[in-house]
């Protein structure tokens, strides 16, 4: 008995989009390629875990079907099939025959049709059939033999529906699905059923009767409601019975006898894959992906005589990359598993130091003092990938690095930004089509994960020269792209000299009064205790309030709160009714259960994300929580935070601020006696917009010192500023910065209980107000259309592939993005020249303090408390001349006993 497995193409090819349409993937040259993605992945699972022994896709010919001709309306509310789409489609097709699998197209038939008629076949022939789809109009075909697979249950894994399935999902079995469907109707398909009646009714009806005919037999026994609903579209339930009643006896030419199993070519595979820009799926098909050639010479160092032997060769070579294994993530709390080093491509060494017997006889320490030299001599350059990790994993050793000369990821996303992944293993596929050894085919994953010190190091030595020689050979690749990018000074003269300094921030760490967070763990506990007893008596009962699913039943069929809020349609999911913090804070706001709910809920994420899990950050060693900045992870070119995350510490809410009184200042050795200094940028990405749009009111006001606000509502309402209201200078703080972030009238009229005319208007008189802005704007879309990026003061360039798109949407999106990176990116860039000036100027002088975060706009310093006044100066002229404006960078500055009081 085979495995028969037939795929909906077409479905399959929308749900794809659809899932992927929010990434905006795309080819470097901007063709999107979500949905071939999409599709492409699904196929490739199914592939896997079916294990078909027989294996067809069906898609949906261009034109109309027999349905049309019996209705014309029949799928008449559909909207077109996105450009982005219908695009891809000949690409989709492309991936299903280079897998070797048949494809349906019948004119005249739907591919449901096609699906159902091949299925009948099967089924007839002994075979297995497995369906898959997500369209429950599919539960038609059910039988023993034949069975639905789906695919897209998202977070679950394949789900076989099978009879019972069908049962439980419309009351009846599968020979009596269309009989429920044509009673519902069916929106999508614009199938009319019977007005009124929705799928609950539809199924106690056929429960009851059995069938269409069988209701209309039994008219007199219905609800005088019920029958004339049914009378009334009698017409329309016989008719929405054809229309939902998949063809089973399509004429198929060739039919099953050319199904046969999946024959991918690996070749043409590759060739595509390629095309298409899919690394993770052409590494996926590993050996038979094509690679760059290569000799390899790579050598296991096994005692002192070789290790100095490598060591004279790469003095000699005098440029090399450097890359270390470790037992773990966090650099400043692993121990040293080896180091590897290559300075050509295809040679490199291992240096293991567990190795038994020991390359040095007097151990690991011993060992890592032979490599100081090459580690820290002024004379060589050394290159790595992610450099700060090996540097910081050196520094926790005892051994400090001077700044790294070359970081192929930091060169990456320079040159690349947002439109390629940058991590070693991508790179390495990107540029040699190489497929690097996976870490967990040496660690494992999950429980049973161990750590490299457990490899054996033969095993060990492989994969760490591999590491090696691949960052040196994208160095000499990446290097001279970096002029071809136009991102040689970027990367030379801001994200290079960025890394010492984050380097250094890590190292230096934040101590965290650990004592203070218990206590204020006990007093969140009792809050939340209290809030969640307030729920239940506000709803009658005593349930779960984390389960998503229960409280949506509570909120609106129990308590109705969209009659309170005046909600005529309250927002669902396929799990149930939507609850999350959005939705009820814009359609449910004022609602007494909903605001208990979303203080429980903040209380709780605090408790859980912060107090509870930020003493498990603090190293044993230092006593203090390093996070990890990373320069690779926002398009704007910002810095992120993790390890945690310090950079998301909430400060709107009282109990947020708190949280920032567990963050004191302590010197080298654990003194007290210092403080906390932040300097905070004022309204940085206003000033960088009025440099840029060069409008004279804007800059007018940051020269004179004028509230920027208050001067905006001024403007706009055409009043004098003394008369400027709290409510008009609101409206203006809100625009001035929505303008950064594409703000429309719909969300100006939410944020400021405006009516959406008001709100358009508003905006209207904005860039009457402002006409350069205006102007500006529009030169950045321009520019954006003609070269296909926006860029930054400091040269950072951003692509922005769908400016051009057909779809709203996405063409909005990437509007949006171009506009706000100009602003946002400079902003980000500065404060980065800002930490590098800064970070000099510390070294320069004779000061203790030491920088510790960067936070968005903000710096966090620790100091003596005799240092707060020559700190204040030097960071105050470092931040305020970062770069030249033409109007004034301004920074505020506060002291404390803690991050609250000085921020």
């Amino acid at each position: 008995m085979a495995r028969v497995f037939l795929l909906d193409g077409t479905a399959l090819a929308f749900r794809s989009h659809f899932a992927f349409a929010r990434m905006g993937l795309t080819t470097a040259d901007g063709q999107p390629t979500g949905a071939t993605y999409g599709f492409t992945m699904v196929l490739r699972r199914i592939l896997k875990e079916g294990n078909p022994d027989r294996i067809a896709i069906a898609f949906d010919h261009k034109g109309k079907t027999f349905r049309h001709e019996q209705y014309p309306e029949y799928k008449a509310t559909r909207d077109r099939a996105p450009e982005e789409m219908i695009a891809q489609g000949p690409w989709i097709r492309d991936v299903v025959r280079a897998h070797g699998i048949s494809i349906f197209e019948v004119p005249g038939f739907e591919a449901d049709d096609v699906i159902g008629t091949l299925a009948s076949e099967a089924e007839a022939a002994g075979d297995e059939v497995f369906i898959v789809t997500g369209d429950k109009d599919f539960m038609q075909l059910v039988s023993d033999r034949v069975k639905l697979w789906n695919v897209f249950k998202a977070g679950e894994d394949l789900l076989i529906q099978d009879v019972e399935a069908v049962a439980e999902k419309f009351g009846t079995t599968p020979d009596h699905v269309i009989d429920v469907l044509a009673i519902m109707g069916d929106s999508s398909d614009n199938v009319p059923g019977v007005k009124g009646i929705g799928e609950k009714g539809a199924i106690k009806l056929i429960e009851k009767y059995g069938t269409v005919d069988g209701v209309l037999e039994h008219l007199d026994e219905l609800t005088p409601k019920l029958r004339e609903k049914i009378e009334a579209d009698r017409e329309n339930l016989t008719l929405s019975r054809e229309l939902v009643t998949i063809d089973t006896h399509v004429p198929l030419d060739p039919g099953l006898e050319v199904v046969g199993p999946a024959e991918p070519d690996a070749e043409i595979l590759a060739e595509l894959f390629g095309k298409l820009e899919f690394k993770s799926l052409l590494a996926d098909l590993g050996g038979n992906a094509p690679k760059v050639e290569q000799e390899r010479d790579y050598v296991t160092i096994r005692n002192l005589d070789e290790l100095a032997s490598m060591e004279a060769e790469l003095r000699e070579l005098g440029k090399f990359a450097v890359d270390t294994e470790t037992t773990g993530l966090k650099p400043l709390e692993v121990d040293i598993v080896g180091a590897s080093f290559s300075g050509q491509a295809g040679r490199a060494f291992y240096v293991p130091f567990n190795l038994d017997p020991p390359v040095d006889p007097d151990g690991p320490a011993s060992l890592l003092k032979r490599l100081e030299g090459l580690l820290t001599d002024p004379q060589l350059e050394r290159c790595a990938q992610n450099a700060k990790y090996d540097w910081l994993v050196f520094a926790g050793k005892g051994v400090h690095c001077p700044p790294p000369d070359f970081d192929t990821m930091v060169a990456s996303f320079s040159i690349a930004g947002s439109t390629r992944a940058h991590n070693l293993d991508s790179l390495s596929l990107h540029y040699f089509n190489l497929r690097k050894i996976p870490t967990k085919e040496l660690i494992g994953t999950g429980a049973k994960q161990i750590t490299m010190a457990e490899v054996p190091v033969d095993t060990v030595a492989e994969y760490a020269c591999e590491d090696a020689d691949s960052t040196w050979r994208l160095v000499e690749v990446l290097d001279p792209e970096l002029d071809e990018a136009g991102a040689r000074e970027l990367f030379e003269g801001l994200e290079m000299p960025l890394v010492p300094t984050l380097i250094e921030m890590e190292f230096n760490g934040i101590a965290l009064n650990t004592e203070m967070l218990q206590v204020f763990g006990k007093e969140l506990t009792a809050d939340i205790d209290r809030l969640e007893s307030k729920i239940h008596d506000l709803a009658g009962e005593v349930f779960n309030v984390n389960s998503t699913k229960v409280l949506g039943t509570i909120l609106f069929e129990k308590l109705r709160i969209q009659d309170a809020a005046g909600v005529k349609n309250p927002k669902k999911t396929k799990t149930g009714y939507s609850t999350d913090a959005a939705t009820l804070q814009q359609s449910y706001e004022g609602v007494e259960i909903v605001e208990v709910l979303l203080e429980y809920r903040e209380l709780s994420k605090l408790r859980s994300t912060y107090v509870e899990a930020l003493p498990r950050y603090v190293n044993p060693n230092t006593g203090r929580v390093h996070c990890s900045f990373s320069q690779v992870a926002a398009a704007t070119g910002r810095l992120a935070s993790s390890d945690p995350n310090l950079q998301n510490i909430p400060v709107r809410t009282e109990k947020g601020r708190k949280l920032r009184q567990a963050f004191v200042p302590r010197g080298p050795k654990g003194e007290t006696d210092w403080v906390y200094l932040a300097a905070d940028y004022s309204q940085i990405e206003l000033r960088v917009m009025a440099h840029l749009s060069g409008d004279a009111l804007m800059r007018q006001a940051f020269v004179e010192g004028q509230d920027i606000h208050a001067s905006t509502a001024s403007i706009i309402f055409d009043v004098e500023p003394d008369k400027v209201d709290r409510t008009m200078r609101s409206r203006a703080k809100v625009i001035n910065f929505g303008l950064l972030y594409g703000m429309g009238p719909q969300r100006l009229a939410r944020e400021n209980d405006m009516t959406v005319p008001e709100a358009k208007a508003f905006i209207e008189r904005y860039f009457e107000s402002f006409p350069t802005v205006r102007d500006w704007m529009d030169r950045v879309l321009a520019e954006a259309r003609e070269k296909g990026y926006v860029e930054t003061l400091l040269g950072r360039r951003r692509r922005i592939p769908d400016i051009d798109s057909k779809n709203p949407r996405q063409r909005s999106f990437a509007e949006n993005a171009a506009i706000n990176t100009p602003v946002q990116g400079s902003a980000a860039d500065i404060i980065k020249r800002a930490m590098i000036d800064v970070h000099a100027a510390l070294k320069a002088s004779e000061l203790s303090a030491r920088m510790l975060l960067q936070v968005h706009d903000e710096l966090l310093f620790e100091c003596p408390k005799s240092e707060v006044e020559a700190l204040s100066e030097l960071v105050r002229t470092g931040m305020q001349n970062a770069v030249a404006l033409d109007v004034p960078l301004l920074v505020d500055i506060g002291t404390g006993a803690n991050w609250l009081e000085a921020h």
